[in-house]
């Protein structure tokens, strides 16, 4: 596939996405860049903007901040219709739009100058009151543009005294990716080039061994170096987020560092890790490590990210400060098998179900496997059944693609329409949306899985046949239902920003008060017909707009509505609001009861495939 191939694909999806002409183009594809920068571990959540300002240079799409390390990033993106070239000239202009924002917004008078119904109000006014615990700033471009080959070095600098870094996210580096067969853009670590010199380390291997292994110690100092660079994408195979230091074996790792750092090698376990590729040399009879590539540390998270925020939040000092590190070679195609294992018996600190987070649970095997096998059918009007495609893996779905002919590939998106493949961190918003937890989805769509992967592993130990044909398509229904939302949201008069907690706490709130009937949504119905009712479509809508005037009434104190509604006590006042179902809907519901044949006869057959497959 050629880069204008995979432009004219990447841009047909977002025209299909925004459907409702060409002003809704741009922030579908920064909202749909942002989500693959997530996937990729380079974001951990962000925040939908949309401010322009013209006249003053002002402009910015989204936004995250890190509290645990006093990150904050600035997305701003730079859009066209047709595949063009962004020179540097255009990155510098586009760079100084956000620099300006967040230099305005040190100031106070910005923010006060603001209406507190604008969407920037309370973005500049928390820049102000949080500037001393901001640590690094963040600026990062999306483009469906080619970056110049003549563009230099992006650099660091300084903006009123605070770091600054850029990067850029072009339809070049997107291709190589989506392209590549792993899904994911490679680390590759030059010791020599980066930190001057190679890394000693002790081969614990022999010939016949399947896997290399090597011994290394650490200085306190190159990991923070390296979290500081590459950040969550090192702990992607980890199995849990860092817990800050919440918990006594944090406590421990802080206090060591910050009053007995020649100890702290004594004292810490250590890190786990694995590469899929080293290159070594022999100095002076020792083996050193000059290159590394796709480095993962599979146990030692919370390690590394106490190392890199006792550095930036408390400025210790770590040149004492050493780790052990067990570094074993996986290739890539070995990843999924072999990764979990080394996590499972890795962790001993918190008990953790390794397998739970990673794609080779059987639960996503099985979804998976009624992904392809199920067809859907097809919607009134239309010709053929479909599939709804379940990526397990990172890049599934351009793979699938990869080495098709042009009459292939026309057919494979026939059967599996874009529209609707979905990921893992896809069906856990679906579920916890339906499951009137829209608080929990407001965390963020790797917090949201996490949690998600462990109640389904507890699920599945419970009853794991309960995960049959019809919970399939019930959860197609629910992505259906979802989808719908999403959609239609941004196409509303009243619409004025935060889609994702509006979607999510509208479903919430629909399924709650449906809940309160007795009765249910006629979920196997929806899968049949692949579409609502009308019913069902006015009600969400009008559900949304009530539920955009409540999350945006924030207690006093609170003006970041993005944050207030990952809060319980969001979610409780939205369940306090009066709203009532019509007659038409009501109509449409089901008796429980009604569900249950279907179910038990999934069950059954649940139980027959069980046995073959054994």
């Amino acid at each position: 596939m050629t880069h204008e191939e995979f432009f004219q694909d990447f841009m047909q999806d977002i025209y299909s996405c925004a459907e409702a002409g060409s002003q809704f183009n741009e922030p579908i594809f920064v909202e749909r860049m942002c989500e693959f920068l997530v996937e990729q571990a380079v974001l951990e959540d962000f925040t939908l903007i949309s401010y322009k300002k013209e006249t003053a240079g002002l402009k910015l799409d989204a936004w995250n901040y890190v509290r645990d390390n006093g990150t904050l990033t600035f997305i701003v993106s730079e859009f066209r219709e047709q595949l063009e070239t962004l020179t540097q000239t255009n990155v510098e202009k586009i760079f100084k739009r956000a620099i300006r924002f967040f230099e305005k917004s040190l100031d106070q008078q910005f923010y006060s100058n603001l209406e507190e119904s604008d969407p920037a109000y309370p973005l500049a006014m928390g820049i102000c009151k949080i500037k001393a615990d901001i640590t690094k700033v963040r600026v990062i471009i999306l483009t469906n543009t080619l970056l110049s080959s003549r563009l230099q070095s992006l650099g660091e600098s300084e903006i009123k005294g605070f770091k600054c870094t850029f990067d850029i996210w072009d339809i070049e580096r997107l291709y190589r990716i989506e392209t590549s067969g792993t899904g994911k853009e490679s680390i590759v670590i030059d010791f020599e080039q980066e930190f001057g010199q190679s890394l000693p380390c002790l081969p614990a291997f022999i010939g016949s061994d399947i896997f290399q292994s090597y011994l290394l110690v650490i200085p306190g100092e190159l990991i923070a170096s390296l979290y500081e660079k590459h950040g969550e994408r090192l702990l992607e195979q980890n199995v849990r987020t860092f817990l800050q230091f919440r918990g006594s074996v944090n406590k421990g790792m802080r206090n060591t560092i910050m009053n007995e750092p020649k100890m702290f090698f004594a004292y810490n376990n250590g890190i786990t890790a694995t590469a899929e590729a080293i290159e070594t040399d022999i100095e002076n009879g020792s083996a050193r490590i000059k290159q590394i590539k796709n480095l993962q540390i599979v146990n030692g998270g919370q390690t590394t990210a106490s190392l890199y925020t006792a550095l930036i939040k408390s400025k210790a000092d770590l040149e004492h400060v050493y780790v052990q590190m067990k570094l074993t070679i996986v290739p890539s195609e070995q990843l999924e098998q072999v990764v979990p294992k080394i996590s499972e018996y890795a962790n001993t600190q918190n008990k953790v179900n390794a397998a739970d987070f990673f794609s080779n649970h059987p639960f996503h095997l099985r979804i998976e496997d009624f992904s392809r096998r199920l067809w859907a059918p097809s919607i009134e009007g239309g010709l053929k059944d479909t599939h709804w495609y379940y990526e397990r893996t990172r890049g599934q779905y351009a793979n699938a693609q990869a080495s098709l002919t042009n009459a292939q590939k026309k057919e494979f998106l026939n059967q599996n329409p874009r529209m609707q493949m979905f990921s893992k961190t896809d069906l856990a918003k679906f579920h916890y949306s339906w499951e009137k937890q829209p608080n929990i989805v407001s965390l963020g769509a790797q917090k949201n899985f996490a949690r998600f992967a462990s109640d389904i592993s507890k699920d599945w130990g419970d009853n794991e046949q309960q995960f049959n044909e019809s919970y399939f398509k019930e959860l197609i229904a629910k992505a259906i239902i979802f989808r719908f939302l999403d959609k239609s949201v941004m196409k509303q008069a009243w619409y004025g920003g935060y889609k994702a907690n509006i979607v999510t706490y509208s479903i919430a709130k629909f399924s709650e008060l449906i809940t309160a009937t007795g009765k249910q949504l006629d979920l196997l119905f929806i899968w049949k017909r692949q579409r609502l009712t009308e019913a069902t479509q006015k009600h969400l809508l009008s559900i949304a707009k009530v539920i955009n005037d409540c999350i945006q009434d924030t207690p006093e104190g609170i003006t970041n509505v993005t944050e207030w509604c990952k809060k319980t006590q969001c979610w409780i006042n939205v369940q306090y609001i009066d709203y009532k179902l019509d007659s038409t809907l009501l109509s449409e519901l089901v008796d429980l009861s009604q569900q249950q044949p279907n179910r038990k006869e999934s069950n059954r057959f649940r139980k027959i495939d069980d046995g073959l497959e054994n």
